[in-house]
């Protein structure tokens, strides 16, 4: 038994022996050699305190089809512009503008309109604005071809009249009491020379740097007359189609998105974004053929009550309404009573309404084949009008312009359709605009407002500033916007 105490302590000890040296080997070398690993408990952390200057922002757009303002007809290029252009009135809102450019302004009777302009401000070029870059705009906006400005307004041009290079005078063939609010055309250097290349110059915050096919980028321009510079270095549009923005939002490839129709509330929980919803720049209406059933301005009163009271039946979600109708509805009884008081008859037996005798014939309602959207408000005018004992029936036509024609024509009792609101316009000139466009310059209760979609821009959570999107502007205010400063940060930091 003791000749096996001494081999067997041997080894113990030598086993001792390697496993301390081992120890002490790994020891060493973690001494020596650095680690490749990232460090535990640490994570990247936004420190906001308050503006600062710096950053990129990726932006969409569609394919630019030209960097002109007066030439674009792209929607998500004339956004673009908004950061590029200025103009004498800033449209801030729908229904409401802000002195820009202008310094002061005064009419006389709403005829003799006589503005003073801001010193002292510059155009990304080096030159200097003055009124001749006024009228110069001016004239570029008389033969302009873009639909996102005001270029009637150049019909109503008696006289322009620059006094001095600050002052420029308008003086209108007719007096126009809103004239300041159509006032928001861009103004351009009127030594431009080459209007689709990046050397193109306004004088707002950013001015064009680069365009590929792929993207077009701002730079932040320092000498910007309000004497604060925008706080981002850059802003990149990105090129998509529209169908694509949303992925490219989701996928981190732009920090804004646009979407439409749908439940905004799903985004009310998301802490990686943040959104704003506004209205849509489309107006739904009902078009209704004068020569028809409800071309009497009292059964179509009738008619535009009783629609109103039943607009909820729709389910459109998170639309805005309009009111016009609202303050006295009719149920369908009331509906009724209204058309017997027009002259109809009812026939109680038979539940229908007669004229002279005979039973109406059938209402027709025209849309376009595969609009969803229209097709659901025909169906619903069908349901209410057969609740009232009125036949309707739907024709859908090959397209909106083979529709526009029918109602032209008179070949229709009632048609949905859909107008742009335009921001210097209020309802009252919507209406107007859309009856001259449709062929029917008669009086506005000739069309029925529906409702308005609703739309959201969605944010990336880093993007702070103020937002005050509304459908002609969504990057309103955009050289307030700002990135918090990244810094490494402990776990255990407080």
């Amino acid at each position: 038994m003791y000749r096996y105490i001494k081999p067997i302590a041997g080894i113990i000890i030598l086993y001792i022996f390697f496993v301390t040296a081992g120890c002490r080997a790994r020891e060493t070398s973690n001494a020596q050699a650095p680690t490749i690993t990232p460090s535990i408990g640490r994570l990247m952390k936004q420190i906001d305190s308050g503006p600062v200057q710096g950053g990129t922002l990726a932006l969409p757009v569609t394919a630019v089809d030209t960097l002109n303002p007066y030439k674009t007809t792209d929607r998500y290029v004339n956004y673009m512009n908004c950061l590029v252009f200025e103009s004498l009135f800033v449209q801030i809102g729908e229904d409401r503008v802000k002195t820009w450019l202008v310094s002061s302004w005064e009419s006389s009777e709403y005829t003799v309109w006589n503005f003073s302009l801001n010193k002292g401000v510059s155009f990304h070029n080096g030159s200097s604005l003055s009124a001749y870059d006024v009228k110069y705009s001016l004239e570029l906006l008389q033969n302009s071809s873009n639909p996102f400005h005001n270029k009637d307004i150049c019909d109503n041009f008696l006289q322009i009249n620059v006094v001095d290079n600050y002052q420029i005078e308008i003086t209108l063939k007719v007096p126009d009491p809103s004239f300041t609010s159509k006032l928001t055309f861009p103004i351009l250097s009127r030594w431009t020379e080459d209007f689709d290349s990046t050397a193109l110059a306004g004088t707002g915050p950013y001015q064009y740097d680069a365009k590929t096919e792929k993207q077009v980028t701002l730079k932040r321009f320092d000498n910007w007359w309000t004497k604060q510079p925008a706080n981002l270095d850059a802003v990149v549009f990105k090129v998509y189609t529209e169908t694509q923005m949303h992925d490219a939002f989701q996928n981190n490839e732009t920090d804004v998105a646009f979407v439409r129709n749908v439940d905004f509330t799903k985004y009310q929980h998301r802490t990686d974004i943040g959104y704003q919803v506004f209205p849509d720049n489309q107006g739904n209406f009902i078009y209704v053929n004068p020569n028809g059933l409800f071309g009497q301005a009292n059964r179509q009163d009738a008619l535009f009550r009783y629609v109103t009271s039943r607009l909820n039946e729709m389910n459109l979600g998170q639309v805005l309404y309009f009111d016009e109708y609202s303050e006295s509805p009719l149920d369908v009884d009331g509906f009724k009573q209204a058309l017997v008081e027009t002259g109809l008859s009812w026939n109680e037996t038979q539940k229908l309404f007669t004229w002279r005798g005979s039973p109406l014939g059938t209402i027709s309602i025209i849309i376009p084949k595969q609009d969803i959207q229209k097709l659901h408000t025909a169906n619903f005018l069908v349901n209410i009008l057969q609740d009232a004992g009125i036949k309707a029936q739907i024709h859908q036509s090959a397209n909106t312009g083979e529709v526009n024609r029918f109602i032209r024509n008179g070949g229709y009792d009632l048609s949905p359709v859909t107008g742009e609101m335009r921001p210097w316009e209020n309802l009252d000139d919507t209406l107007q605009r859309l009856q001259a466009e449709l062929g029917y310059e008669k009086k506005n209760s000739y069309i029925l407002p529906l409702y308005r979609n609703q739309q959201a821009m969605l944010y990336k959570n880093n993007i702070r500033g103020d937002k005050n999107a509304f459908f002609w502007n969504p990057y309103q205010g955009i050289e307030t916007w700002y990135l918090p400063v990244m810094v490494e940060s402990s776990l255990d930091d407080t």
